[in-house]
């Protein structure tokens, strides 16, 4: 179950352990529910953010770069965001002559991602790196 809110998290698993045996029981049979814990919420840090945005906007241009809304991908690097300020961006690859509504999603068979971007993606790190570090 994701969420972006540990607090919605947590009270969502609490009502689901009341209702499923609730529900079982009114059709006359019985329910166990295990919920498993999966990834952390990725969360980016506001101060983080706000720093190293001018980095990002200097690697790849003013209009390249925009804030979007919180979604609720799984991520590896949430582990790390636990610990330590984190920063997490996506890096667009999609093919410049593919429209967006014929990209094929991630995770499919056809996805195809435009290796041109890597360089930004090499460009965007190192000023990162090197703002960051010089801060």
């Amino acid at each position: 179950l994701r969420t972006l809110d540990y607090d919605m998290q947590a009270q969502i698993n609490q009502r689901m352990k009341e209702m499923v045996p609730a529900i079982a029981k009114a059709y006359r049979a019985e329910a166990t529910i295990n919920i498993a814990k999966g990834y952390p919420i990725t969360y980016n840090d506001p101060e983080l953010t706000a720093q190293m945005l001018p980095s990002l906007k200097a690697a790849a241009g003013d209009n390249a770069v925009f804030e979007i809304d919180a979604i609720t991908g799984a991520e590896d690097f949430s582990f790390f965001q636990k610990e330590v300020p984190g920063l997490y961006f996506f890096l667009g690859g999609k093919p410049v002559d593919v429209p967006q509504s014929e990209a094929a999603p991630h995770h499919t068979p056809d996805f195809f991602i435009d290796e041109s971007g890597m360089l930004l993606g090499v460009k965007t790190f190192v000023q990162l790196t090197f703002d960051y570090l010089g801060s």
